[in-house]
């Protein structure tokens, strides 16, 4: 008997037949959660508006979208908020009642810095949370100078937001190409287009 007649069934199938394999389900764990909050802020009565306000900074931020950050609430006299530069415990500290959406990305801002994704320095942290997009420019920054003129209205309308931003993109762009007073380059961009001299930084509202 030849071979071919002994193995019929393995000669005839095709030798590049491709065999499906068979779908693997790997078990992961569960997902690291976004937040964490200290008890203060479990308490609170605001907590649902600080998460609101946090979950739509948070999405101009992929850079943090794998990390769980700490939130609590700030307590010292005259400050706004807080943020963490250990890089290993990412964290910032709010008021609830003075919860704009800027300080919040000045914050997350801070968290970028600790992991040396932005220059050191709090006027860095305000050009580069300015950045991010008009739509979180609703309070002035607080260590850029700025004129008085912008300074004295009480709300930032959407033109005074998308010009701040844009003029932040020209500055950092200006950086990357050598320029090293790329922060006074935004801040006489600010001054040319909105007059008047600029007011004193309010320092110390926001870490």
């Amino acid at each position: 008997m030849s071979l071919t007649e002994r193995l019929p069934a393995r000669t005839t199938r095709s030798r590049n037949a491709v065999r499906p394999f068979e779908q693997l389900a790997l078990e992961l764990g569960p997902e690291r959660p976004r937040w964490t909050f200290s008890r203060l802020v479990v308490r609170s009565p605001h907590q649902r508006r600080i998460v609101e306000r946090l979950e739509f900074v948070r999405r101009f931020f992929p850079e943090l979208e794998a990390a769980t950050v700490h939130v609590g609430l700030a307590q010292k006299r005259g400050v706004l908020g807080w943020g963490s530069m250990d890089p290993e415990r990412p964290g910032i500290w709010v008021r609830p009642r003075r919860l704009a959406y800027f300080t919040i990305a000045h914050e997350m801002t801070h968290l970028l810095q600790a992991r040396g994704l932005v220059p050191q320095g709090e006027r860095s942290c305000d050009l580069w949370a300015l950045a991010r997009s008009p739509l979180v420019i609703d309070g002035w920054p607080g260590y850029l100078e700025m004129p008085r003129a912008l300074r004295a209205r009480r709300e930032v309308d959407f033109d005074a937001a998308t010009f701040l931003h844009r003029a932040a993109i020209a500055a950092i762009a200006g950086r990357a190409s050598g320029r090293r007073r790329y922060l006074t380059d935004f801040e006489r961009a600010v001054a040319d287009a909105y007059g008047s001299g600029p007011s004193p930084r309010a320092r110390g509202n926001a870490r």
